[in-house]
């Protein structure tokens, strides 16, 4: 039977580990350490000599350029002499002079050869064979150029390399040049090298006994540490990484019975309002189905909230209403806050508009909405939200570390037991929570305080024990909606037509009313629950309808291919796409794309789709230059 290893087991081999990875580590640098020192040694090198190059070819270039305006103002029999007295004068170094020579090889001036003077040295050559002041007269009457010879060093009988450049004096037929010999630069790269090896050797020594002591010291006393304290905040990802996976679950769920109970609920709409249209308001079934209709459309919004809030895609930052969005937080939370919770919302900023996604706007009033009741939890408590604009003056604004401008203010209080003091500077850590017996992850502030910080904004707590807490909220303010919120729908005829329109959708119970509401206010309505049938009748009489109406989700042809198809034959045909799935990118590019005139999400309101209708009936007679006459219906 085998025995679990002991913690001396476990530590031996960490330790091990831990020598073996750095022994690794210290070869590895001794080595890549000594490649870099070789390279760089040859790296060095080759700097050092083109520095030198660039040297000796500016000091030529500037020396020759004051000779030559020197020689302009001084008569050509005095030319040689005042080389030679420059020449002389210009020794800066006893391994570094000047010498001047005519193109065809004549010297003129020799600080340390004066028995070279007015000889002519074209063919001279030195030990090694090299013609080098022939060579060195190319190089000048080239523009200037290097060359590489044997000469001797002042006093001196050795022959030894020098690197010479030589560059014609300007309107001159002489040229003078310098040179340095190689032995000086190798000199200075053996020194360099001395100390470049120095320096690879101290860093060795530095870094093996740096490795062991951040090894026996260091290393392993915080490994053991972090293992310990590793534990605790890998359950608590592992529970939010499941509570992630239900809230996708959940989204994936709620967008699958989307389509088919917001076809229910359109077929509700949509026969209540027909029915409404065909009775008098005095009825008193009107009453009811009034409630009926009332109760559908609560549906359809609790539906499309669920399913906004469930499925949050990536983050799309726009121009929001947080008055709006307040008002959406507040209806998701009916049924978890508490009867025993006395709730009072306040916005004293309706059309005020903030730069932010809707959805982590959303999140935000979510998580401190339900952190306040849960600190309520079980009592009777009050919950106060409210929305402000806050000016932030200069002072405030250096002590919050944000620009001084306007914010949008969100407060969140509750009278719930507060937190204490000495947990307020931690509660927007990741993983701190004081409620790990219940399965408080510790992530939630964390997120929401990322999120204000990514736009620019500020949060802060107050609380003090058994009294409750304070969270605000600051989002930079935007400026004022000019959007003016529907209250209820127009009261206004609506106007029908005699247009011939192509409605499209598989689902009998909506295809029904839909059509006879239509046909209520005068369309004449081709309906088909099949998309290839309805494609085949189009094919037939293309020319006999006036508009195609057409659901998305259908098992043949879906919406848009249908849409396609249809504008192959008749691109100018104004269609309207519904679908029981929310828009989004999935939709907007690729309606675009295929034409669509206008989108409608089930259920929708069957007043706006009449409207709608017309609209486009109006717009396409406008552009054609043709009057379509429509009637207003004046039923009841």
């Amino acid at each position: 039977m085998s025995k679990t290893p002991t913690i001396t087991n476990r530590v031996t081999l960490l330790l091990v580990f831990l020598i073996v990875f750095s022994a690794t580590i210290g070869i590895t640098y001794i080595y890549y350490m000594n490649k870099v020192k070789v390279d760089a040694v040859v790296e060095s090198r080759k700097a050092m000599l083109d520095g030198y190059k660039r040297s000796l070819a500016y000091s030529i270039k500037t020396i020759s350029d004051i000779l030559g305006e020197q020689l302009e103002t001084i008569p050509e029999d005095q030319h040689q002499q005042h080389i030679q007295k420059v020449i002389k004068n210009l020794q800066y170094n006893k391994d570094w002079y000047y010498f001047v020579y005519t193109m065809d090889g004549i010297n003129i001036a020799h600080p340390y050869h004066p028995e070279f003077t007015n000889t002519n040295r074209f063919n001279h050559t030195d030990s090694k064979g090299n013609a080098y002041i022939a060579a060195l007269a190319k190089a000048a009457a080239a523009g200037g150029g290097y060359t590489t010879y044997w000469f001797s060093k002042p006093n001196q009988a050795e022959m030894l390399p020098k690197l010479a450049y030589a560059k014609r004096i300007p309107n001159t037929e002489l040229w003078i040049s310098t040179g340095v010999y190689i032995d000086a630069i190798d000199a200075e790269q053996t020194t360099l090298t001395s100390k470049l090896e120095n320096h690879v050797h101290t860093a060795i020594a530095i870094v093996s006994l740096g490795t062991l002591f951040i090894l026996f010291f260091v290393v392993l006393p915080i490994s053991f540490y972090m293992i310990n304290s590793i534990v605790t905040p890998w359950k608590q990802m592992e529970k939010e990484l499941q509570h992630a996976q239900k809230m996708e679950a959940i989204g994936i769920f709620a967008g699958g019975i989307a389509h088919d109970f917001n076809n229910i609920l359109g077929a509700i709409i949509s026969c209540c309002e027909l029915v409404m249209l065909e009775i008098k308001k005095t009825e008193p079934v009107c009453e009811d189905l009034s409630r009926i209709l009332q109760a559908a459309n609560r549906g359809k919004a609790l539906v499309r909230r669920i399913k906004s809030f469930s499925t949050r895609n990536n983050t799309h930052v726009q121009l929001v209403r947080p008055a709006k969005i307040l008002r959406e937080c507040m209806h998701l939370l009916e049924s978890f806050i508490p009867p025993t919770i006395d709730v009072s919302v306040r916005s004293k900023c309706q059309s005020a508009l903030i730069q932010t996604d809707p959805d982590q706007y959303l999140q935000i009033l979510m998580n401190l909405c339900t952190n306040a009741v849960q600190a309520m939890s079980g009592t009777k408590g009050k919950l106060q939200v409210e929305l402000t604009i806050h000016d932030v003056a200069h002072e405030e604004a250096r002590t919050l570390k944000i620009p001084a401008r306007q914010y949008v203010a969100l407060t969140v209080q509750d009278s719930g037991t507060g937190i204490p003091q000495e947990h307020l500077d931690k509660i927007f850590d990741p993983f701190f929570t004081t409620r790990n017996k219940i399965g408080g992850t510790g992530l939630g502030l964390s997120i929401i305080s990322s999120i204000i910080k990514q736009h620019k904004g500020h949060i802060s707590v107050q609380s003090i024990m058994g009294e409750g807490t304070t969270f605000t909220v600051l989002f930079p303010y935007a400026g004022r909606s000019q959007e003016q919120e529907l209250t209820e729908l127009s009261t206004a005829p609506i106007q029908g037509g005699s247009e011939h329109i192509l409605f499209v959708d598989d689902d009998e119970d909506v295809a029904y009313p839909v059509a006879k509401l239509l046909k209520h206010f005068g369309y004449s309505v081709a309906v088909f629950t099949n998309s290839n049938d309805a494609l085949d009748a189009f094919l037939s009489q293309p020319e006999a309808y006036d508009l195609l109406l057409t659901d998305q989700m259908m098992p043949e042809l879906t919406g848009l291919e249908l849409i396609r198809k249809v504008h192959g034959i008749s691109p100018g045909l104004p269609t309207i796409l519904c679908s029981g799935l929310e828009r989004g990118d999935m939709y907007e590019n690729d309606a675009e794309v295929s034409g669509v005139s206008r989108f409608f999400s089930k259920p929708f309101e069957p007043v706006l789709l009449c409207e709608a209708i017309r609209t486009l009936f109006d717009e396409r007679s406008t552009s054609k230059g043709i009057t379509h006459g429509h009637s207003i219906s004046t039923h009841n």
